[in-house]
């Protein structure tokens, strides 16, 4: 025998098993992120004066970040030409790195990171050394009304 069971934010889809057991799994969930998610997030960075790609559906950001195609190690030059992206042709070469998670808004980030600890041909005289920006992002917190909360982070 199967049945459903709704509670507030959740609905589970339960199987009777025998007299004494129930087998529960919830079905989905019925909470949502605002649909001004966006516009919130755009709002809240608009004083951060810096050139940050747009919010990018996950395949895309995927395809930027195809920096691994010019290695993850440091080369011995700089490598130069027309198709070169500049993470590959600097004297501090860097590659990407995609942190996620789904409790933040936006999902998913880019972060560069150096290949090298030295500039190429500076003869170990100048380091790489990563520079950091921290951006204000949205967390989600609890769900009120059928939809997600979010605050700002960092």
């Amino acid at each position: 025998m199967f049945f459903k069971i709704s509670m507030p934010h959740s609905v589970f889809m339960c199987i009777l098993l025998s007299e004494k057991y129930i087998f529960c799994a919830p079905v989905g969930d019925m909470c949502q992120p605002p649909a001004n998610l966006t516009v919130s997030y755009q709002k809240l960075n608009q004083e951060n004066h810096t050139r940050f790609k747009k919010i990018l559906p996950e395949k895309a950001l995927a395809d930027q970040c195809d920096s691994k195609k010019h290695g993850e190690t440091c080369p011995e030059k700089v490598f130069g030409g027309n198709h070169v992206p500049v993470y590959a042709m600097s004297t501090c070469p860097w590659t990407y790195a995609v942190d996620h998670d789904h409790l933040r808004f936006p999902s998913t980030i880019l972060m560069a990171k150096p290949r090298c600890t030295y500039c190429i041909g500076s003869n170990g005289d100048l380091e790489c050394n990563p520079i950091t920006k921290s951006i204000h992002v949205l967390r989600r917190g609890e769900c009120t009304d059928g939809l997600y909360q979010y605050h700002e982070s960092t």
